[in-house]
């Protein structure tokens, strides 16, 4: 069996277990009256987007874009796509560079179509974009010397995005635009791997523009997801049982589960299992839930993930600290000379740091978001989104999020262009 199919049925048995008992509590009144009038969507996308590629996305709805590779220094392969600026802008911008999630891709900032995604409203706006794909998903899956088949591919967590792929990108990017800086967007996984870099490679620092930080993924001792808090429980046995198949990564890429999500979840039905799963897992909120867009979203992601990246972020609710991969107490002295891993030195992110965060959001929870904030140095903006049903994947998905956050944050980026 392989990975990525192992990685659904865990997924199935999961939200199995967690419908069964508990519910999600909408009626009727709860849906979009707008979706009920008009099945189309309320985004300007078509049920083809979940099955183009993401340059072929970008360049169905009018914008420029360009595919480059950039190699990390231990040897990964990247692919990151650029977004031309729709017009000169009025004074010199820095570029940005937008990371996506966990599991996901680049297709997050582009997925909701013109005049809703972020990507697209920057370029709207005069900025070249930059949209990374982190190692082992689905557009970045090369190495220099070894193949994802094999598990020493796949040794890898957030940790090794944050230490080698971004600073490689981000380099990548300066000399290409000849620029001293960079503007930084990172949602979830995003953000990790930036605070990683910022801490542990602090140089980097000064290439930073401003970080903006969407539902910052660091501290995370308060999951209230209750398929996150069942996968805590079940973590000891998922492991065992992925070690015995020799299953390295999970939930890679396949183009057939666009079709396996059409059939169980149609767009016509109103409380499908993607709405309900989506629900348990980032929070509930219906009238932000696009049926059509779920669908289309689900067409690019899962791209992938290994299983010691999902293994360090279960060890950091475990933990509640933001620090190095946990390899036990012989593991610890073999690699750190240390029986801990070592922490994470917030202190030395000290580029501006703007974070936004959701009061609905059942992963990261707002309490964990200010308990992160006060460790940083140089905080310009510490904004909850105004609907207080925002949840962890309306930063990308909810039909308020240009209202909510985008057209709000984009001015403030507009201010660190020096």
């Amino acid at each position: 069996m392989s990975s990525g199919m192992i990685g659904w049925w865990m997924l199935i048995v999961l939200v199995g277990s967690v419908l069964g008992q508990n519910e999600v509590d909408t009626t009727e009144n709860d849906i979009p009256q707008k979706e009920d009038q008009d099945e189309a969507s309320w985004f300007q996308i078509d049920d083809e987007d979940g099955e183009l590629t993401v340059p072929e996305l970008i360049t169905k709805y009018g914008y420029r874009v360009e595919s480059h590779a950039v190699i990390s220094s231990d040897g990964y392969m990247l692919t990151v796509f650029r977004i031309a600026p729709c017009q000169p802008p009025e004074k010199s911008q820095y570029p940005v560079l937008m990371v996506h999630g966990l599991m996901t891709s680049a297709a997050d900032y582009v997925i909701t179509g013109p005049n809703n995604s972020l990507a697209y409203l920057l370029a709207d706006r005069g900025y070249e974009v930059w949209l990374a794909n982190m190692r082992g998903t689905r557009y970045s899956k090369g190495h220099t010397s070894i193949t994802p088949d094999s598990p020493e591919y796949w040794d890898f967590s957030w940790h090794e995005m944050g230490y080698y792929d971004l600073p490689a990108i981000i380099d990548y990017i300066r000399a290409t635009s000849n620029v001293s800086k960079v503007h930084y967007v990172g949602h979830s996984q995003g953000t990790t791997v930036y605070f990683v870099m910022s801490s542990s490679r602090p140089e980097y620092n000064e290439k930073i523009a401003l970080m903006t930080a969407l539902s910052p993924a660091v501290i995370l001792k308060r999951i209230r997801s209750p398929i996150g808090r069942l996968t805590l429980d079940l973590v000891e046995s998922l492991k065992q049982l992925l070690q015995a198949l020799e299953i390295y990564d999970v939930f890679a890429y396949n183009k057939n589960y666009h079709q396996l999500a059409k059939s169980i979840c149609p767009k016509e039905e109103k409380e499908s299992i993607c709405y309900r799963l989506v629900s348990q897992i980032c929070g509930p909120n219906p009238d932000a839930y696009d049926r059509k867009l779920m669908l289309a979203f689900l067409g690019h992601a899962p791209a992938g993930a290994s299983v010691k990246q999902l293994m360090h972020f279960i060890q950091l609710n475990r933990s509640g600290l933001f620090r190095r991969y946990d390899y036990g107490k012989k593991g610890n002295l073999q690699t750190y000379s240390n029986w801990k891993p070592p922490s994470y030195n917030l202190t030395a992110a000290s580029a501006p740091v703007l974070i936004y965060y959701a009061l609905n959001d059942w992963l990261v929870h707002p309490r964990d978001v200010q308990q992160f904030a006060r460790k940083l140095p140089r905080v310009v903006g510490l904004n909850p989104v105004g609907d207080k049903q925002f949840n962890h994947l309306d930063f990308i998905t909810a039909k308020t999020a240009r209202e909510q956050l985008y057209d709000k944050l984009m001015p403030v980026l507009d201010g660190f262009n020096d």
